[in-house]
């Protein structure tokens, strides 16, 4: 059923991650032509633009930053050249330096609005790396009632990414995120459970700028109590490769593959080896505007045990949002509205013939209005809709209302 979402997400990733500049032997050679040229006409700002242009291609940044620096000797008020100099020197590592140029080709007010954004981003990078350690969350409380189930209770939330610069000349950074979840309704729910996992390891940036490849080798620990499909406490193990693809600044791509091992703390059932793959690409048309596309496969099988259970799991998922301020200046600022829609397969074949495979879509909205500069409050609702086949005929059908309601701390 979601085959063809998942190859179309593939698509989009492959066509959108295609580098926009080959490089090849041709690149050498035309730049090596246009030094020729350099040599008997030192003055000519147009070969020394070529030049700049034909090192950035070959990622010798030193030459381009050299050439572009006689450039503007000789056009001091070329705004465009400047930026292309603070990019090189972004790429070198001084970001110091960078940030000079970045500021004085922004206080010219000659750049285009995509320069302008370009300039946004690598100043917020360069402000990034000049610390050599920088984190940032958030943290979540609220309530949530659902409707037909009868549920209510309170829930929180939470997430950490800290990163630290290893200081290399590849921009290599040590990345560990933490986060975790946790919901608590009526006595004797079938729906209380928590979660948190701590995933670590180095960040290396392939192009060394603020755009392309990012690669992340990690490792993850994790716990999860009241499985949904098991109703078993697990903690967990896994080893993974992440991978980001900024691409410019309005399309990233992205794909993680993981292997795990889930150890059952009590329950029935035992030990599970696990293997997931995520793909997605995000697209922001604005500063204020975001879609993501992600697609999820993966499968768990039990240890150890002659009829071992196998559950699958196959999911797409679109989700939007954008922030505005609103029109009444008695409201606070900074409102984001965002929603989602998303579909689920779930297939767990229990060794012994029976198999049950659960059949789910779901879609959201929610409103967050930003009462201080780090602080929001949030209202939310989701309807989720499941057929479940037990297999022989038998048949389940579930028709679910979720609202929720937070305060929630951005830092």
């Amino acid at each position: 059923m979601f085959r063809s979402p998942l190859l179309a997400v593939a698509a989009a990733v492959a066509l959108l991650a295609t580098p926009a500049l080959a490089q090849s032997g041709d690149v050498a050679a035309q730049r090596q032509a246009v030094f020729q040229q350099l040599l008997s006409d030192p003055a000519n700002r147009q070969l020394m633009r070529d030049y700049a242009r034909l090192s950035v291609q070959m990622r010798d940044f030193e030459a381009a930053a050299a050439t572009l620096e006689r450039l503007l000797d000789l056009e001091p008020d070329n705004s465009s050249a400047r930026v292309e100099l603070a990019i090189a020197y972004f790429s070198l590592g001084s970001y110091a330096v960078a940030e000079y140029h970045l500021a004085a080709a922004q206080a010219s007010g000659a750049l285009s609005p995509d320069q302008v954004a370009q300039v946004a981003r690598y100043r917020e990078e360069a402000a990034d790396r000049g610390d050599s350690s920088d984190y940032s969350g958030r943290l979540e409380v609220g309530y949530a009632w659902a409707e037909t189930a009868g549920d209510s209770g309170a829930f929180l939330s939470g997430a950490i990414d800290w990163r630290i610069d290893l200081g290399d000349a590849h921009v290599t950074q040590w990345v560990t995120e933490v986060a975790f979840s946790s919901y608590d309704p009526s006595d004797g729910s079938f729906n209380s459970r928590s979660s948190g996992r701590v995933r670590t390891g180095p960040e290396f940036r392939v192009s060394r700028d603020a755009y392309g490849p990012r690669l992340q080798p990690y490792v993850e620990f994790g716990f999860l109590t009241r499985d949904p499909i098991f109703f078993t406490d697990f903690n967990t193990w896994a080893v993974g490769l992440a991978y980001a693809n900024p691409v410019n600044e309005r399309v990233t791509v992205y794909a993680d593959l993981s292997v795990g091992r889930e150890y059952a703390v009590n329950g029935s059932f035992g030990d599970f080896d696990f293997h997931e793959f995520d793909l997605g690409v995000t697209y922001r048309p604005s500063r204020d505007t975001r879609f993501r596309l992600s697609g999820t496969v993966g499968e768990r099988t039990e240890r150890d045990t002659s009829f071992p259970i196998d559950t699958t799991e196959a999911s797409v998922r679109l989700s939007a949002q954008h922030a505005f301020d609103p029109a009444f200046q008695n409201l606070p600022n900074r409102w984001v509205v965002g929603g989602y829609a998303q579909a689920a397969v779930v297939t767990t074949d229990f060794g012994f013939g029976s198999e049950t495979e659960i059949d789910r879509r779901s879609v959201g909205i929610w409103l967050r209005a930003f009462v201080l500069e780090d602080i929001y409050l949030e209202a939310g609702t989701n309807r989720i809709l499941e057929e479940t086949d037990f297999g022989f005929g038998s048949t389940a059908s579930r028709d679910e209302a979720i609202y929720t309601l937070q305060v929630g701390w951005e830092f």
